[in-house]
């Protein structure tokens, strides 16, 4: 009966012929790699599919190999400590106080004496360190060890007690390396009449030569599902947080960007936030700790501007140390009240996209960082019904429907919160909107009326895809970011 033949495929083929022709029967996988002439890593991966055939054996061996320490490389350059202690008794004729040998020798000092008296060459008595034998002899007892070190140093293994009182020594340590050896379970001629190539696809060079006879064609599977392919994708949220801009530029809004880290000035000053405001307290407000305040003298009319205002309308004494204050910003109406801070000419249509920062535990609807849009439009003659038609187009353009109700907010009068209704039929509140008080304007010097608004952008995803923990707008779980469901 005939032996059926073992199929391999063509890479395989070529590696045993070449093992044929230069009749390797085994050895290291780098020494195959540079006999053969094949790529290393490609080597190890043909040699691995033919050792799970049984015509190549691979065994690994894991060994030590010697390398100098920082000490031992300065050992080997400039001496072991004893040598240099043998070297300084016979520069002073034998021996020498101890004190001049620390002074000497310095933090090898102790080693030296210690490792020379073991070895029999030097005594301590007295204060003083004195060679015990002739200092030739001394540097011949010494030599063993320093042929050692040179040996460990060009990739040798020192032998026995001199190889466990350098790495005792900390001179030097034994590093683990592996091996990879191969073997050919049979002659490689042998062996290739015992395999047959099975190729994937027929060529016309195979057909052309007759080669085509020699393979095994490999079935094809008409079953078989196609590759999946992954293009790339920017993450759901980032999408939605780019929905938004678009959405923004669409109804004619400049986006601007203003710092993480703020002067209190723009984060509560200028929004007639009262510097005793609860706000301010540290249960709400990160503080940088260095620097712990800004420069607010390119503002000082501004400030003077600010400083009026909250004194007239507070009536306490405003105090320029407080809004010279860094924190990390904690809405970003602080980049529209830079904007504002700037005067420009109407009319202002811009927003902002960015992170904010609370005091606040991580749950399934906070986050002590998170995003905030926010938006300001105005010009003569603006009014807080053209601001309330604007967030209902804004909210209609993303597919909710929205009511509102009065609300208070310390920089906006009149005020009002936004809801959508959710699928469920729940309402969520999601925004915050208002016409800037007076106070604010003159603060900024602005004489036309200014309308803004504020969203949490994690909330209105959550309302917008049906999410109910916070948290799974930030999964890093590949897989669910691949297959969730994108609705724009």
């Amino acid at each position: 009966m005939q032996r059926q033949r073992v199929p391999v495929s063509e890479g395989e083929y070529r590696l045993l012929k070449a093992m044929a022709e230069k009749g390797f029967l085994g050895g290291t996988l780098d020494e195959a790699a540079e006999v053969l002439g094949f790529d290393k890593s490609a080597l190890a991966s043909l040699t691995m599919l033919l050792s799970e055939k049984g015509l190549l054996k691979v065994e690994e061996e894991e060994y030590r190999v010697p390398r100098l320490t920082e000490k031992g490389r300065k050992a080997l350059s400039e001496g072991l400590p004893e040598e240099k202690l043998v070297k300084l008794l016979a520069s002073r004729g034998g021996e020498a106080p101890i004190d001049e040998v620390r002074r000497a020798l310095g933090g090898e000092a102790g080693v030296a004496i210690g490792q020379a008296k073991k070895k029999g060459i030097v005594d301590v008595a007295a204060g003083r360190a004195r060679l015990l034998v002739d200092p030739v002899e001394a540097l011949r007892a010494l030599e063993p060890l320093r042929k050692a070190l040179e040996e460990a140093s060009s990739g040798g293994m020192p032998e026995g007690q001199l190889l466990e009182e350098l790495r005792h020594r900390g001179l030097i340590r034994l590093e683990p390396r592996r091996v990879i050896r191969l073997s050919l379970q049979d002659d490689p001629k042998t062996i290739l009449d015992m395999v047959e190539v099975e190729a994937s696809r027929l060529t016309s060079e195979m057909l052309r030569t007759g080669e085509w006879r020699r393979y095994r064609f490999r079935a094809y599977n008409v079953t078989a599902a196609p590759p999946r392919v992954l293009p790339a994708r920017r993450h759901f949220f980032q999408d939605f947080i780019e929905m938004l801009r678009d959405i923004l530029r669409e109804l004619g809004f400049k986006e601007v960007h203003g710092p993480l880290v703020e002067l209190e000035l723009f984060n509560f000053d200028m929004l007639f936030q009262a510097q005793d405001h609860p706000a301010r307290e540290i249960h709400d407000t990160l503080w940088i700790k260095e620097p712990r305040t800004g420069d607010l003298s390119p503002y000082r009319d501004l400030v003077e501007r600010v400083a009026r205002v909250h004194e007239r309308g507070w009536r306490y004494k405003w105090r320029q140390e407080i809004a010279a204050r860094l924190v990390l910003r904690s809405q970003t109406t602080a980049v529209s009240a830079r904007i504002l801070a700037a005067r420009p000419k109407p009319p202002v249509r811009v927003f902002t996209i960015g992170k904010v920062f609370r005091s606040d535990a991580v749950g399934p609807t906070r986050l002590p960082e998170f995003h905030q849009l926010d938006g300001i439009e105005g010009e003569p003659g603006y009014t807080f019904r053209d601001l309330l038609g604007r967030l209902e187009e804004i909210a209609e353009m993303m597919g909710f429907r929205v009511k509102f109700k009065p609300a208070y907010f310390p920089f906006t009068e009149p005020s009002v919160e936004g809801y959508v209704r959710l699928p469920n039929g729940r309402w969520l509140e999601l925004f915050g909107a208002g016409m800037f008080r007076p106070e604010v304007l003159e603060a900024a010097g602005i004489d036309y009326p200014v309308g803004a608004w504020g969203f949490g952008i994690e909330r209105l995803a959550m309302a917008y895809y049906g999410i109910t923990d916070i948290r799974r707008l930030y999964t890093r779980d590949v897989d669910e970011i691949r297959s969730f469901p994108v609705k724009l």
